[in-house]
């Protein structure tokens, strides 16, 4: 090989420098790409999950050696692995979050409070809807001389058959307060029909009753009895608190369907409805007997008694307590 004259070598040098940067940044590039799959390897790999797409795409488009290329190649791959298992957990964890949220609360307000904005303190809607409010008779009597964990198994088979009626029937059970029951008919789906619906799972509920109240006095104990009001109006659907977030319906329909429930006790009856849900369902034929104002409720003047083993309807006197 010739000796280079001094402005050759001079010549050869100046070309020589701009190969030697780009050798220290593929050196560089390897090293990142070795730093990042090593990370990946001992468990950090969020890091790499939380990388951009568009900064690896960016880099693989850079002029590299294949080296480089593949290592980048590779570090995608990484990357969207990683991004698919993320997302396989996120969506395992929404399953199980309603899972657990559907045995706290029916089904259908699972569904509405997972689809509803956590944000908003009072998201919702106003309808109409037919309210339905159960109550056990004589409860503080039957679980005299009950051990709470007794107490509890009672509530537990009311609860069970007063849900399988009301969701038979096309009903959200809203809530149980002791041995009370709220169920609402028409939220989850059209109002349309919701009056003959909550009829039905009233009709259903008593039957349930009496086959639990048959096995328990097979089994020494005493019948058990409830008392039904229903009341068809507009109400508030949705979410409503501030740090504590209750689903529910809300309004003076709500109250004057757990009113007519309370007045079952003294006009001896099982089941009182409002003249808004007889017009609205196919109870049967009825007979107005008195026209007086419920208390609390100015624009509810008419009650009837709806018997609920044959499906006849007849008017009750509308006393005071």
């Amino acid at each position: 090989m010739s000796a280079l004259s001094l402005p050759e070598a001079c010549a050869e040098m100046a070309g020589a420098r701009p190969r030697l940067r780009r050798a220290r940044a593929i050196r560089a590039d390897h090293s990142s790409v070795a730093r990042s799959l090593a990370a990946w390897a001992a468990g950090r790999g969020a890091l790499l999950a939380a990388a951009p797409m568009p900064l690896l795409l960016g880099l693989a488009a850079a002029t590299a050696p294949e080296p480089v290329t593949l290592g980048l190649a590779g570090l995608a791959l990484a990357w969207l692995s990683l991004r698919v298992r993320h997302l396989r957990r996120a969506g395992a964890e929404a399953i199980r979050q309603r899972s657990n949220l559907a045995r706290l609360t029916a089904p259908e307000i699972a569904r509405l409070i997972a689809e509803s904005d956590p944000v908003a303190p009072h998201a919702g809607w106003e309808q109409e809807a037919t309210v339905l409010f159960a109550d056990i008779r004589g409860f503080t009597r039957l679980c005299e001389g009950l051990a709470p964990a007794d107490v509890a198994v009672f509530l537990a088979e009311f609860r069970l058959r007063a849900a399988r009626a009301v969701e038979a029937a096309g009903g959200l059970v809203d809530k149980f307060v002791g041995d009370e029951a709220m169920a609402v008919f028409g939220v989850a789906e059209s109002a349309s029909g919701d009056a003959d619906r909550a009829v039905a799972a009233a009709r259903a509920l008593a039957a349930a009753m009496q086959d639990w109240s048959r096995e328990r006095e097979r089994a020494g104990l005493p019948p058990v009895r409830i008392g039904i009001g229903l009341h068809r109006g507009p109400v508030f659907v949705g979410a409503i608190g501030a740090r504590r977030v209750e689903f529910t319906a809300v309004g003076d329909t709500v109250n004057v369907a757990r009113r007519l429930e309370q007045m079952t006790r003294t006009l001896a009856c099982d089941c009182l409805v409002s003249e808004a849900v007889l017009r609205a369902a196919a109870c049967g034929e009825a007979r107005v007997a008195a026209v007086q104002p419920v208390r609390g409720a100015r624009t509810v003047r008419r009650l009837y008694a709806l018997r609920l083993e044959t499906g006849r309807t007849s008017a009750v006197p509308n006393e005071a307590e």
